[in-house]
């Protein structure tokens, strides 16, 4: 699968990494032991920052990462650790990146603090003395919406392209991250053999972040567009000669699997300002203004709906002031329309539905 391949080729850039750092057994069996190793890379990146950091201030001894024990960091202070991440801030890093790694040395320091040596003790007292705070993700839901007129933009750009396997395939491409909410990787790593378009609700099948086994495969529902978008770049594709991943169900010219980086140069010719992270929040705001907040979580695969709630959902979407005389207008119009069915035998139910 293109998942296992990617995993491969980061376990092997993590290797390297480790090796060149000469990186101590105790801080690398941390690594090994996170399962994304695209995220074991964002780790140790993070980390090796503030171990060398930490031997520059020297408030640990040591003088290269190599060198480094368990009982290193039993001089470390909470302090240290808030005047590491304002001094990243200081330096153009935004608080939504700091308070990532807030949490990711955390996380470091909950490891170290169960190894023998070490003098940490509780990490949970301990973290609690560290003053400073980033802002979440959470903050910028506003930002991470799509405006209604990048959307169209977006759109038009691509139906203007005279091509007709970009027109198409990329047309697939935007109204899936748009319908859907899936990420690059998923839609990256998209098999023909996971789709099920005949389906009573056309869907497709997906690894989801964090998962690597087949049998661990989450039910996407296609809405209308990026059904029929879909369809039409499928028919296109079966006329495609010299396809060389014919498994794959987005291609290059080449023939070759699309991978995250062509789909990254897509949104930077046609996007205006998108990304297709961006369309994964625009999705959950969508399905949440339904009032199916349980459908949003399921579709974009959080394992808790906090998560869809407090990081994709914008509320602000949508809104707008009604005043009282449209309020009053609205309402006569509305209960004409219920007495009219009434007349006729019909009683009020509410659907949900998708699109």
């Amino acid at each position: 699968m293109y998942k296992d391949q990617k995993q491969a080729k980061n376990a092997e850039k993590l290797r390297q990494k480790l090796d060149n750092d000469q990186v101590p057994m105790f801080m690398s069996i941390y690594l090994e032991d996170i399962k994304s190793k695209a995220g074991a890379l964002t780790y140790w990146n993070a980390i090796r920052d503030f171990v060398l950091w930490l031997i520059r201030e020297n408030i640990i001894k040591e003088k290269n990462i190599k060198d480094m024990k368990t009982e290193s960091f039993n001089d470390l202070l909470p302090q240290h650790i808030s005047m590491y991440l304002q001094h990243k801030e200081d330096n153009g890093m935004s608080p939504t990146t700091t308070e990532t790694r807030r949490n990711i040395i955390r996380s470091f320091l909950t490891h170290v603090s169960y190894l023998q040596g070490s003098t940490i003790g509780n990490i949970n007292a301990f973290y609690s003395r560290v003053r400073y705070r980033g802002v979440s993700s959470g903050n910028n839901l506003v930002s991470k919406m799509p405006t209604k007129e990048q959307l169209e933009d977006m759109r038009t750009k691509i139906m203007l392209n005279k091509n007709e396997f970009v027109r198409k395939r990329n047309m697939a491409v935007y109204e899936l991250f748009k319908g859907t909410g899936i990420r690059e990787s998923e839609l990256a790593g998209l098999d023909i053999k996971n789709l099920h378009l005949d389906d009573d609700i056309p869907n497709m099948k997906i690894l989801p972040k964090g998962k690597y086994r087949e049998m661990e495969l989450h039910t996407v529902y296609l809405t209308g567009k990026a059904y029929k978008a879909l369809v039409d770049w499928l028919q296109f594709r079966t006329n495609l000669v010299g396809i060389v991943d014919e498994e794959a169900v987005f291609v290059n010219k080449t023939g070759t699997r699309m991978v995250e980086k062509n789909i990254e140069n897509i949104f930077n010719i046609y996007g205006c300002g998108i990304t297709p992270h961006m369309l994964r929040h625009y999705c959950a705001t969508v399905l949440a203004s339904t009032g199916n907040i349980v459908f949003a979580q399921q579709q974009l695969g959080h394992a808790a709906m906090k998560t869809t709630v407090d990081n994709y959902a914008n509320g602000v979407t949508g809104m707008k002031d009604i005043t009282p005389a449209e309020m009053q207008i609205r309402e006569y119009v509305m209960n004409q329309i219920r007495e009219t069915y009434k007349g006729f035998g019909f009683s009020q139910i509410e659907t949900p539905c998708v699109e």
